[in-house]
């Protein structure tokens, strides 16, 4: 990423214990960079250089900001925020509990929205900086079980075209990754031909390097193609997740 963001600094990186976290963790470690994990079992991570862990839900709201706070005054370097973490309750809304609805909406778009919000006037002091939010092709089409999970998504990818305007002229780059079906322990089960967590890692952070607004990953990078052409078919396939 160093050709948008200049030297390796510090990384906030939410949801870095496993699946594409881990993957982008591990990246970015090699890189260079300091990376600040945020979630609920950063504790359990194994000690290695330059990684720091945090234990933090992210569900609880309320205490996120001074957890930024934190985290800016130990590292004044920061310069890259990833909002990766990502709750999904694949059921239909009939079977769902309220606890699962608060759950996604919480970790999926009102989190990332108070961490960039508590970070925000940190980038704008430096001049420079990265926001990514790490969406999904089901922000756009929908899947039957877990509406309100691909809702939140979309809300994120809205969030991120607003925040975009917001910061305009000011170096921060905000970028919207687009994920096809990677093989992480939130989709154990479910479909086939799924990306791997380092080949997900690996064109995020290129896409980021590259300043792109807009991320797609592998198969996403069809969305817009088959949803302008069949997109009858593209919502009846997606409708299964």
């Amino acid at each position: 990423m160093s050709s948008v963001l200049g030297n390796p600094g510090t990384v906030l990186l939410t949801g870095g214990t496993s699946g594409l976290g881990a993957a982008l963790c591990e990246r970015l470690l090699g890189q260079g960079y300091r990376v600040v994990v945020l979630a609920r079992r950063a504790a359990l991570m194994p000690a290695q250089a330059g990684l720091v862990p945090v234990g933090c839900d992210l569900a609880d709201l309320a205490a996120l900001p001074d957890v930024v706070a934190r985290v800016i005054a130990d590292h004044p370097d920061l310069s890259v925020i990833i909002n990766n973490a990502g709750v999904q309750h694949a059921r239909v809304l009939a079977e769902s509990t309220p606890a699962d609805l608060i759950e996604e909406a919480a970790v999926n778009l009102v989190a990332p929205a108070l961490i960039v919000q508590a970070a925000l006037p940190h980038l704008r002091a430096r001049g420079a900086g990265a926001v990514v939010n790490i969406s999904s092709g089901l922000a756009r089409f929908p899947k039957e079980q877990g509406g309100l999970y691909s809702a939140s998504k979309a809300g994120l990818s809205s969030f991120s075209n607003s925040l975009r305007w917001q910061v305009e002229g000011t170096g921060i780059v905000v970028s919207e990754v687009v994920l096809p079906l990677v093989d992480t322990p939130m989709t154990a089960g479910r479909g086939r031909g799924k990306i791997t967590p380092e080949a997900a890692a690996e064109a995020v952070l290129r896409g980021v390097a590259a300043g792109r607004p807009v991320i797609a990953v592998g198969k996403a990078r069809l969305l817009p193609v088959l949803g302008w052409l069949a997109p009858w078919a593209l919502r009846r396939m997606m409708r299964r997740g």
